[in-house]
């Protein structure tokens, strides 16, 4: 059986713990946060664009877990088709699906659904719909209709109070020049700092130090 065909029971993705409402860094995204967050009650389609770390995934997995809906990484499974019984689909990554027809017929197919229904899709991409080519015309022509937003990057003072916190809620405090520094080495990508985090903290536990820039850069091999 081919694999596209095979897989017709929707796949529940497991969300990270930390991707959170609350550790979402808001900035100048609040109309997007709102958009996205509305309760279910009629047709929405959007799509939400950035560079990588802007914090599309930690969006959807929110609003996932704290409001509903199905989250469904594209570069994780061939297609969409299954996940139509939910009122809001969150699909991230969905370029992996953008340029392949079958993929692209069965996201034309959930598209249909939600309008028939009164439903909500939301999309991530790395670009808007305009700057992808789609293998089906008609489909183009919906996505690129969507609500659009650009997430905008968090500043280096909103990631440094999201730090602070995380580390707060793993028992641990952060200083200013710790803080500095992990922006400095990895930028803004919260996925790649939460990681940072938890492997300081371990370390932190294991060698009953405290974190300091030393310790982080012994415990980063740096």
């Amino acid at each position: 059986m081919d694999r596209r065909t095979a897989r017709q029971v929707p796949l529940a993705f497991k969300l990270r713990e930390r991707f959170t409402l609350d550790h979402f860094l808001v900035g100048e995204n609040a109309e997007l946060l709102a958009s996205v967050c509305q309760p279910v009650g009629g047709f929405y389609c959007a799509w939400v664009w950035g560079r990588r770390g802007a914090g599309k995934s930690h969006l959807l997995q929110a609003v996932s877990h704290e409001i509903g809906g199905a989250f469904v990484p594209a570069t994780e499974i061939p297609t969409v088709d299954g996940y139509e019984v939910f009122d809001r689909v969150l699909i991230d990554d969905i370029h992996a699906w953008i340029g392949d027809q079958p993929a692209e017929e069965a996201l034309m197919r959930l598209y249909n659904n939600r309008l028939d229904r009164g439903l909500v899709l939301v999309a991530t991409a790395r670009k808007p719909p305009t700057r992808l080519c789609f293998a089906l015309p008609d489909l183009a022509s919906r996505l690129r209709s969507a609500a659009c937003f650009e997430i905008a990057p968090p500043s280096d003072e909103d990631a440094g109070a999201v730090l602070r916190r995380i580390a707060q809620d793993r028992g641990f405090e952060l200083d200013a020049s710790v803080v500095s520094f992990l922006l400095r080495r990895t930028g803004r990508d919260l996925s790649d700092l939460l990681n940072l985090l938890e492997t300081i903290d371990v370390a932190s536990l294991s060698a009953q130090r405290r974190v300091t820039v030393p310790f982080v850069k012994q415990v980063l091999n740096l």
